[in-house]
């Protein structure tokens, strides 16, 4: 492949890979986290190309030299603005995945609070909360029944 159209190529795949993280930040940021998993084959095959591609770029330095100046300063742009949309996702999946843990723990703290209090008696005959240690926690009493 010459290098005009290889860098051709790495432009369309570089913007084809922005906007798919655009997307999914957006998703991120609108709570569809549903929707996310539709693009992650998408996102990971222009990620692989995007990679493979840039491999061979930087085996052969030389190689944009002789790209049309034009076509470099698109190029430059094109990874410059994914390199601002993959922070910006970056950051939307920290928060995502923040606003998740303290959703676990919010969840976890309501359930751990709804626990049920044994009642009955336990297989020994004891009160339910009874220990030797702590005595009893219920009362003795009669009952004085006249017919």
């Amino acid at each position: 492949m010459d290098p005009m159209a290889r860098a051709n190529e790495l432009i369309e795949v570089t913007q084809s890979l922005t906007a798919v993280i655009d997307r999914e930040s957006e998703l991120l940021k609108d709570l569809r986290v549903k929707e996310i998993g539709l693009l992650q084959q998408e996102k990971d095959s222009l990620a692989g190309l995007y990679e493979v591609r840039m491999r061979e770029i930087m085996q052969e330095p030389n190689l944009l030299k002789t790209v049309d100046p034009t076509v470099r300063l698109q190029l430059r742009a094109a990874s410059e603005t994914f390199e601002s949309s993959a922070q910006r996702n970056a950051n939307a999946l920290r928060a995502a995945m923040e606003m998740n843990t303290r959703m676990v723990n919010a969840i976890a703290n309501v359930a751990s609070g709804q626990e049920v209090q044994p009642s009955g008696y336990a297989a020994n005959g004891a009160a339910p909360g009874y220990t030797a240690q702590r005595g009893m926690t219920v009362r003795p009493m009669t009952l004085n029944q006249e017919f």
